[in-house]
């Protein structure tokens, strides 16, 4: 009996070991819209598009009805080491120039799994996206963490409208979704061997996650023109996690860690206004205005920014129903932006400064997004 009890204790205790070896959270799943970069963010009080999935569900209620057939996304977070990091061939030197304090880059390739559909009460939507990153800071300063990975999420979303009055309505949504994400994800490697890193993957560490989870939102409209929105996203959004010391592992189910880990929950407020004005519209189709609040839940993250940096703010002119001029501002920082309708085909471009620290003009770096969509 004393023999079995020891021998359960120490099964558990092995258990709590492997859960060390998992990461406290799991980033929320995303997808690179250069339009939303450009107006600094995804913003909950805007009209339903493509992209409100990842926004607000309640602006589904009642949305104009389009769909999406293919996308293609690229999202560069520091374009200047990502450029001299591609056109060199022994990329150590340039890692050791841009060591200073930290770094962080990234590579987003969104597509070409990017389709769904809008309806008047309903959206949804399949997204894959590929990953590159690297990150270095001063507390591991000979450790270089190349994370290298490939997303995919499935998304739908339902809007119900709750009051509908002459003058103003409010609408509710939830929106629901699973997803997927492997690769080597957070695997630190030495600074000497990262130029290996692509021969050395077969026996680098593999990692799986699945989640599933949900967003619900409130949108209240008054006059067809202003708009409040409030959303929370992923109060509830476990992720299974499971480690393989290589990938040739997970056929045989041979893991070293395996746990459920939730989604960092997060929270929005804003604000959105259309002018509606005769005047307005002899010379452009649509001005709107926006500012949000995104850092609701911010005590709940492991590093809590700076309060000022999760203000949200953009604008967007559309000319002629073709042309679209974008600006934004988010942590502090600028973006900008164009789009242009061809009717059966979206471009879209944004070039923005991105605050990476928890403080303002911590770490901030220039960034660059390009999508090209196909809608109807």
């Amino acid at each position: 009996m004393k023999k079995g009890i020891l021998a359960f204790l120490c099964f558990f205790s092995v258990l709590n070991v492997y859960s060390d070896d998992l990461p406290s959270r799991v980033k929320p799943v995303s997808f690179p819209f250069a339009r939303v970069n450009a107006l600094g963010g995804n913003h909950v009080g805007l009209d339903a598009d493509f992209s409100s999935l990842f926004a607000n569900p309640a602006s589904f209620a009642g949305a104009e009805p389009k769909k999406n057939f293919a996308e293609i996304a690229i999202d560069i977070i520091d374009i200047d080491l990502i450029y001299r990091l591609a056109f060199t061939d022994d990329p150590l030197p340039e890692i050791r120039e841009v060591l200073t304090e930290r770094f962080e880059a990234s590579l987003d390739l969104g597509g070409p799994i990017a389709f769904g559909g809008v309806g008047r009460n309903y959206g949804w939507g399949l997204f894959n996206v590929s990953r590159l990153g690297l990150l270095w800071n001063r507390q591991a300063v000979y450790m270089l963490t190349p994370t290298l990975s490939e997303e995919f999420t499935l998304a739908g979303a339902y809007g119900l409208g709750l009051y509908r009055g002459d003058t103003a309505r409010l609408d509710i949504g939830l929106t629901a979704k699973i997803f997927m994400r492997m690769g080597y994800i957070s695997q630190p490697t030495y600074l000497q061997e990262i130029k290996y890193f692509i021969n050395n993957m077969v026996e680098a560490p593999f990692e799986i996650q699945l989640g599933s989870g949900f967003d619900i939102g409130l949108r209240w409209t008054l006059a067809e023109s202003l708009s409040f929105g409030l959303v929370f996203y992923d109060p509830f959004a476990p992720v299974l996690v499971t480690k393989y010391s290589r990938m040739s592992q997970v056929s045989a189910q041979q893991m070293i860690a395996q746990g459920t880990v939730p989604v960092t929950p997060r929270a929005s407020a804003g604000v959105s206004w259309r002018m509606a004005s005769p005047f307005w519209h002899h010379y452009f189709s649509d001005i709107t205005l926006s500012f949000d609040y995104v850092g609701l839940l911010e005590n709940m993250s492991e590093n809590p920014r700076d309060p000022l940096l999760n203000i949200s703010a953009g604008i967007e002119v559309r000319m002629l129903e073709v042309f679209s001029i974008r600006g934004g501002f988010f942590g502090m920082q600028p973006a900008g932006g164009l789009g242009i309708n061809f009717t059966f085909m979206n471009i879209d471009l944004a070039v923005y400064m991105k605050e990476l620290g928890i403080a303002a003009d911590d770490y901030k770096t220039l960034a660059l997004s390009i999508n090209v969509s196909f809608r109807k």
